[in-house]
Formats: C-alpha cells, sequence, structure tokens
C-alpha cells in the first residue's frame, strides 16, 4: 500500500497563529505518509532560513522535499512541494499563471515506488473563476499528453479553489481519471468547501480516501489535509 497526503499548509501558520513546520513534518511522519503534495509552502521570511524550513517540513530526514516554487526571491521561495520516501526520477513544473493574478503552477513527480514507478501532479489553482477555469483546462490537456506519453500510474490532488457547490468544472477531468470524493476541507475549524480534491488514474486500486481531522489537522493549517491510500498495479 501507498499512503499520499494532499495538504494545503498556509506558509506553515496555524489557527494559532503560530508558524512551525517542524509540527507539520512530525504530524505527516505520523500519519504515515509516503508522499505528500503540499501547497503554499514559504521559504521567505528572512528571520528563518530555507535549509531549517526544509528540515522542518521534511521531519528530519523522514522525507526529501522537491520544491516547485511559484515565486523566488532573495531570502526564499514560494509555491508546491512535494515530500517523498521514495526515490525520486523527476520533477517538472508547467507554469500555469494568469496575466495580474498570482503565479501558480502544476508540479509533476515521478517516483519509484516498491512496485514500480508513480507520477504525482501537484497543484494550487487561482482565486477567480474565469482563472480557474483556464487553469482547468490547461491541467487536462496536460494529463492527457503525460498519460500518453508515460502511462504509468497518476495521482493528481491539490486545492483546486472551486468554492461552488454544483460545479461543472472538472467535467472533463472525470472523464480522464477517477474523481474521489472528500468533502469539505476548508476553513479547517468549520469546514464548509470542497477546495481539497484527488483523481487517480483508472490502473489505480484506491482503498480509502478521506479528510483527515483530528485535533492537530484542525490546528495546523486552515485545511485539513487529505489522505488517499491506495494499491498500485503490478
Amino acid at each position: 500500500m501507498c499512503r499520499i497526503v494532499s495538504y494545503n499548509i498556509h506558509s506553515g501558520i496555524g489557527r494559532d497563529k503560530k508558524q512551525d513546520y517542524r509540527r507539520i513534518g512530525n504530524f505527516l511522519a505520523d500519519a504515515g505518509a509516503d508522499i505528500v503534495l503540499l501547497q503554499e509552502m514559504d521559504t521567505r521570511p528572512s528571520e528563518r532560513s530555507t535549509e531549517r524550513d526544509i528540515r522542518d517540513i521534511c521531519a528530519g530526514q523522514v522525507f526529501t522535499l522537491v520544491k516547485s516554487p511559484a515565486l523566488e526571491e532573495s531570502d526564499g521561495w514560494y509555491g508546491n512541494a512535494v515530500l517523498s520516501r521514495y526515490p525520486v526520477i523527476s520533477n517538472e513544473t508547467l507554469d500555469v499563471s494568469q496575466e495580474g493574478r498570482q503565479p501558480r503552477n502544476i508540479q509533476t513527480v515521478e517516483v519509484e515506488t516498491p512496485r514500480g514507478p508513480l507520477t504525482v501532479i501537484n497543484t494550487h489553482k487561482g482565486l477567480k473563476k474565469r482563472e480557474r477555469r483556464s487553469q482547468f483546462a490547461m491541467l487536462h490537456e496536460y494529463i492527457q499528453n503525460r498519460l500518453k506519453e508515460r502511462p504509468s500510474p497518476v495521482v493528481v490532488a491539490g486545492d483546486f479553489n472551486e468554492w461552488q457547490f454544483f460545479t461543472t468544472a472538472f467535467k472533463a477531468m472525470n472523464d480522464t481519471l477517477a474523481q474521489h470524493t472528500v468533502g469539505a476541507t476548508f476553513p479547517s475549524q468549520f469546514p464548509l468547501f470542497s477546495l481539497d480534491r484527488v483523481w487517480t488514474s483508472t490502473d489505480i486500486r484506491v482503498l480509502r480516501c478521506k479528510k483527515l481531522k483530528d485535533r492537530r489537522a484542525r490546528l495546523f493549517s486552515d485545511h485539513l489535509p487529505v489522505q488517499i491510500d491506495l494499491r498500485l498495479p503490478v
């Protein structure tokens, strides 16, 4: 079994206003995550070192971090990242930023699991409806091309920022991949909106897909993390 967690960590700032990557990294290690898709990883504040932030979110040496910055500044970077216990084969970033809006990207990481290669696609979409629709279309086209070129098992997850309760925004994605129901994940203390979502290719057997909602999960970010337990094809 492989356990994947997708988590918007809100720059490491919890509902208690405390910024602490170490507690998040330890929480993810304790949860038994093999791979973690992070959104809103931020190492820019000058009062901290980037090296320390990475060490803390990796729970020491439990994970390897693969970064995918949407913004890079003199003191650090901000964007997506993947943590992995498995060896990393490749890392690719596709810019899907829209003019006049905050930079966004799609991060694709391939890892070598005990049952063979697995591709995880990590993304954080924009706040405006028109912006998201364009980004969803680019994501779907990218996934279709990726599956044709490299048909290994694929997991897509992240913060899609789709606030509408009865959205049709994911019709094309649902025609290509299997979406797994998670439920509301935002805000973490009283979830109302299903912002964090998960899809898998049809060759993956999903054993369990759920949001984590214990005391630590509700405290450490404004989003709840999503856990996917899966079995890869032989």
